[in-house]
């Protein structure tokens, strides 16, 4: 995201954020994986050419991030998810997500999603449970889906996690005259983050930006998001940074793993359990 290495950093975060007036945890992981694996369709030769781009990585010097979401229902109680993303200097992404645990369902399992700074148009989801890989045409237009505008207002600053963060309140308001919705959220940001000046370097120049993170920008309230929290009357929602550090990351991190074969399935159903 921007809907290349932003799926590292700012994709989880912008689409718990974009997610408008959806207030169930459902919703909200359902949406943030069809923009992950939605797509048009294109060439068999052009689909071999993208697939072939993954089979190699480089590695080298970058940053491993770690977060945390708490979602809490009245359907499903407390649910908590690890989410890890790794980038390196040279644009290389990884993300480990188990969006099915996101949504409450029992044995659910890490799905993979590989992407490229060099490569925006595709991703690649890797579903370690069978050993099979699918290729991602992104859709540039899914990154302001729904047309939502924002109003982002600065409250103050504070220490979070260990991080100096603005806090701001953003509010996303989706629909016409006749009929309008709006969320609010309580976003923490910090320039402070490791990996970020370099992101934003990496990502000044991608052609499509996404509304939400210029909106931040234009408030003086950008930065890496440390935390954010939603509140509705059937949820709760916080996601957190908790850890980033520069490591070394190995290329076979960024790559599609030796004997893994491409799915056939859909998508949705990677997410569902395990097969027993």
């Amino acid at each position: 995201m921007r809907k290349t290495i932003t799926g590292i950093l700012i994709l989880f975060f912008s689409q718990c954020l974009t997610a408008q007036s959806d207030t169930s945890a459902a919703a909200l992981a359902m949406k943030a994986l069809n923009s992950m694996i939605a797509g048009k369709s294109i060439s068999a030769a052009d689909s071999a050419d993208a697939i072939k781009s993954f089979r190699s990585a480089s590695g080298g010097r970058g940053i491993v991030y770690e977060f945390i979401t708490d979602i809490n229902s009245k359907q499903r109680g407390t649910v908590k998810d690890t989410t890890m993303t790794y980038f390196t200097m040279s644009g290389e992404g990884r993300t480990e997500m188990n969006l099915a645990g996101m949504i409450g369902l029992n044995g659910g399992h890490k799905l993979v999603s590989l992407s490229r700074i060099s490569s925006s148009r595709y991703s690649i989801t890797l579903d370690e449970s069978d050993n099979t890989y699918s290729l991602n045409v992104i859709d540039s237009s899914l990154l302001n889906a729904g047309g939502a505008n924002y109003t982002v207002t600065k409250i103050g600053e504070e220490t979070v996690n260990g991080y100096h963060c603005v806090h701001a309140k953003l509010v996303s308001e989706y629909g016409t005259s006749g009929f309008k919705t709006t969320t609010t959220h309580d976003v923490w940001t910090s320039s402070q983050v490791p990996g970020y000046a370099e992101l934003k370097k990496m990502t000044a120049n991608q052609r499509v930006p996404v509304k939400m993170m210029r909106a931040l920008e234009q408030a003086g309230v950008d930065g890496a998001m440390v935390k954010m929290n939603l509140q509705s009357r059937e949820m709760t929602m916080s996601v957190s940074l908790v850890s980033a550090k520069e490591k070394t990351l190995p290329a076979s991190l960024f790559i599609i793993p030796s004997g893994y074969k491409e799915s056939q399935q859909n998508m949705f159903r990677h997410m569902m359990p395990a097969k027993k």
